[in-house]
């Protein structure tokens, strides 16, 4: 089957969350056949040899958010909030799919970069325990991001600006389901199994290992971790 979309993914992270990064990039790779993967990272180079097709931003001197705003200190670091930035970040790309250093790719995930945006912003699985009616809200954990519509728009320069204004309880989430509301394609749990934050999924394609408390976490970390990038040549499987 041919491809509708480039298969672009996102990874962030300040140098503590750097090993993450690379158990999460390993787990997408073994099953799922890349164009391109992104790390944002804090130095001009990252500190281990990587795979061709993952390529680095230094985001250390980054402009959108400023040392002393409301979150740039937050438990989740400001590197959360550059989701926000995305469509300046990245003007070569088209459409990216953000995801947590907390995930890890069960099966290959092809199909999901095909999936039919319409006229929405973003594709995301709801939190149907803090989404209220008629406020309906989406972990970005796994975040598929039309980043052409969120530039002709700008409808990202208001979520910086409200990043920049007010303390968010969860970063560049918050932001994201404020302002995309009514315009987040609704996706099923199996693209994003977050245990009590998102409904359950028995056979789910990626598994986030959100909160405090990550069982099994250690077990598919330590799985990843001693993969040698060689083998995680996901085979072609289109």
């Amino acid at each position: 089957m041919k491809r509708m979309n480039e298969r672009v993914a996102v990874y962030f992270g300040t140098r503590n969350v750097y090993a993450d990064m690379v158990v999460a990039a390993k787990s997408l790779l073994k099953h799922t056949r890349m164009d391109r993967i992104w790390f944002l990272i804090e130095d001009d180079a990252f500190p281990e040899e990587l795979p061709e097709v993952i390529k680095t931003k230094n985001i250390r001197d980054q402009q959108w958010f400023p040392p002393g705003g409301p979150n740039y200190n937050a438990h989740w670091t400001y590197t959360c909030l550059l989701t926000l930035a995305f469509p300046e970040i990245f003007p070569e790309e088209k459409r990216v799919l953000r995801l947590d250093n907390d995930t890890v790719i069960m099966k290959d995930i092809g199909q999901l970069f095909d999936i039919d945006l319409k006229d929405n912003y973003t594709a995301m699985v709801e939190e149907p325990v803090r989404g209220k009616f008629p406020f309906r809200y989406f972990n970005a954990g796994v975040c598929l991001m039309d980043l052409e519509k969120f530039r002709e728009t700008g409808i990202y320069r208001k979520m910086i600006d409200m990043a920049n204004s007010m303390v968010l309880t969860a970063m560049d989430q918050d932001a994201i389901n404020v302002y995309c509301q009514g315009q987040i394609l609704k996706l099923p749990p199996v693209w994003n199994e977050a245990g009590h934050i998102t409904e359950y999924a028995a056979d789910p394609y990626i598994k986030h290992y959100a909160g405090c408390l990550k069982p099994g976490w250690r077990r598919d970390y330590e799985r990843y971790r001693n993969m040698d990038w060689r083998d995680c040549n996901a085979a072609e499987n289109e």
